[in-house]
């Protein structure tokens, strides 16, 4: 439900910029601390589902070698009763609107992906300009600690929901690293491969967490071959 060519902007954008371009975080100068404090990871996880206020993102990056800049909103919807796969579930709607720049050329953005999650919030899959379908049930821990890592789900992934056409595979998983004391950096990174096996795209979202579950984004890379994106909230 994060990441992919879905929710996550920094694959859309990629996406719409690689055929409107022609061709492409924010640092901090802190020294990370491991804090010790118990996260609710699983709470952060429910909190990101239902966020639903819009935020504003600059772009930046690089595509065979042609420097990329731009700015937009991403909207988050709220989620809304629906159905996938032939179950109840629950849909939520992320768009992205702004414009961006490379190789002299400016281009408006504009893309949207809906995820789908069950009852408990556990992802289903997801239809935009993919359609995908979690293997199995993810599996979303209670409860993470600084340096835990682990994967919550993978997904096939189709051209469209007739799921005619095989196109390989999403991996989701989960990282939880210093940042202060009372705070860690959550990150979700999700590995796109083909079906060949082979890796196409690794995107990595970053969120500031609070032990409560609390969430702040703070930004999402994508790298695509040559193509490098970097999204900043």
């Amino acid at each position: 439900m994060l990441i992919n060519k879905r929710n996550c902007c920094a694959g859309m954008l990629l996406t719409v910029l690689l055929a409107a371009c022609g061709g492409g975080g924010g640092g901090s100068s802190f020294t990370p601390v491991s804090s010790t404090e118990t996260f609710q990871l699983r709470t952060a996880w429910i909190n990101y589902l239902t966020d639903s206020r819009s935020l504003p993102f600059t772009v930046s990056g690089t595509s065979s070698g042609i420097r990329i800049t731009g700015s937009g909103t991403l909207t988050q919807g709220s989620l809304s009763a629906s159905g996938f796969e032939g179950v109840s579930a629950m849909q939520k709607t992320f768009a992205i609107t702004g414009s961006v720049t490379g190789n002299g050329t400016t281009v408006p953005l504009s893309s949207s992906i809906t995820d789908y999650v069950d009852s408990n919030y556990y992802p289903l899959g997801s239809s935009g300009d993919e359609y995908t379908v979690v293997n199995g049930t993810a599996t979303i821990p209670q409860t993470a600690v600084v340096n835990d890592t682990g994967t919550l789900f993978t997904e096939n992934r189709y051209q469209t929901s007739a799921k005619a056409v095989l196109l390989g595979t999403n991996t989701l998983s989960y990282a939880v690293r210093p940042d202060a004391a009372s705070t860690a950096l959550l990150k979700l990174i999700q590995v796109e491969k083909n079906t060949a096996g082979t890796t196409t795209d690794t995107t990595t979202m970053t969120f500031r967490m609070t032990p409560a579950g609390g969430l702040t984004r703070l930004s999402e890379v994508s790298t695509d071959g040559t193509e490098t994106i970097t999204i900043t909230y």
